[in-house]
């Protein structure tokens, strides 16, 4: 599903109509700025010097108010709209960047799947949240591309009037499930997806590609982590604060990549090096068996219970072999 995308065509046959757009301003570099009217307003950038019009804003708030879903039907629906509108052809517009994501109905509330997931190593990512989203929202920078995972459903509920939860309930959309939403906006789309080659609108439509973007967006997952390999007892019994401690910096560790070993090897190393004046060897030895003691009561799980990738996959309606072990190295 598209949403965001901004877009540039050179007019070299074509006359632009601009009577039915909304003149917002006029700069020095020669750009002029419009508003194209709709649920919500598309911003329409024209250079007459240059012959050039730029077009950015969300096509699916611009054409039915929200962004829960949007066919590959609603998009050329909103792209004729617009070219309708101004009078141009816009499928041979050059694509700037746009976004590309999918709602996924999850077991649990989304904010404990968004804040269970990190960047991997040397992934070239950087992670940034805000407090006041209190978890439910999270993304990832890098020069070309930003990932975002967040809550859809309370998205919906925040953003949207009484009217348009109904219409959006209309579609599909259930307030009582957990729909989780990931999304790649691409920066630099001919970089990343086209060996440097442009992009261009029809290309959005197109079959062929879309199927690379599904597998992308895939891929683009894949340079996350799922953290919560650790399986926490359910029990008082077995959390104490010292295995609640432990439990946590085991998990810490694994989601760095390393091992349950690794986590005895240095803590064994913390206490080898603590002066014998402090510890004696009897008392080092006493500490080394409740670390081991501890350790011993941790149950990994092979897989995080946070992982999203089969029911991505299975949303992307992926194959096998669309899904390339390992992670997209940019």
């Amino acid at each position: 599903m598209f949403d965001y995308l901004e877009l540039t065509k050179v007019l070299y046959d074509d006359n632009i109509f601009l009577k039915d757009v909304q003149h917002e301003a006029s700069y020095q570099s020669g750009w002029e700025k419009f508003l194209l009217h709709g649920y919500k307003d598309l911003e329409i950038w024209y250079k007459p010097t240059s012959n050039l019009i730029r077009i950015k804003g969300s096509l699916p708030y611009f054409y039915k108010g929200h962004n829960f879903s949007f066919s590959d039907q609603e998009f050329i629906e909103a792209i004729n709209a617009i070219n309708d509108t101004l009078k141009i052809d816009l499928y041979d517009a050059r694509v700037d960047c746009f976004e590309f994501g999918i709602i996924i109905k999850v077991d649990n509330l989304p904010k404990y799947y968004i804040q269970n997931h990190r960047e991997r190593p040397k992934s070239r990512l950087y992670m940034h949240e805000n407090p006041k989203d209190k978890g439910c929202f999270r993304r990832w920078e890098s020069p070309e591309i930003r990932l975002k995972m967040y809550d859809a459903g309370k998205n919906i509920k925040q953003k949207q009037n009484k009217e348009m939860q109904e219409q959006i309930q209309a579609e599909g959309w259930d307030p009582e499930r957990n729909n989780l939403k990931f999304e790649a906006h691409y920066k630099k789309p001919e970089a990343l997806l086209n060996k440097g080659r442009r992009i261009m609108v029809a290309d959005l439509v197109d079959p062929n590609w879309n199927k690379i973007f599904r597998s992308d967006l895939y891929n683009q997952y894949k340079r996350l982590m799922p953290s919560g390999k650790i399986e926490f007892p359910n029990n008082k019994k077995n959390l104490s604060t010292s295995a609640l401690l432990m439990l946590t910096l085991a998990d810490e560790t694994l989601n760095e990549g390393n091992t349950l070993q690794e986590v005895k090897k240095l803590l064994f190393g913390r206490i080898n090096a603590i002066p014998e004046e402090v510890l004696t060897d009897a008392d080092k030895k006493a500490r080394k068996r409740q670390i081991s003691s501890l350790l011993g009561k941790i149950h990994v799980c092979p897989e995080s219970k946070w992982d999203l990738s089969e029911q991505l996959k299975a949303a992307l309606k992926l194959e096998e072999s669309d899904t390339p072990k390992g992670v997209n190295p940019l």
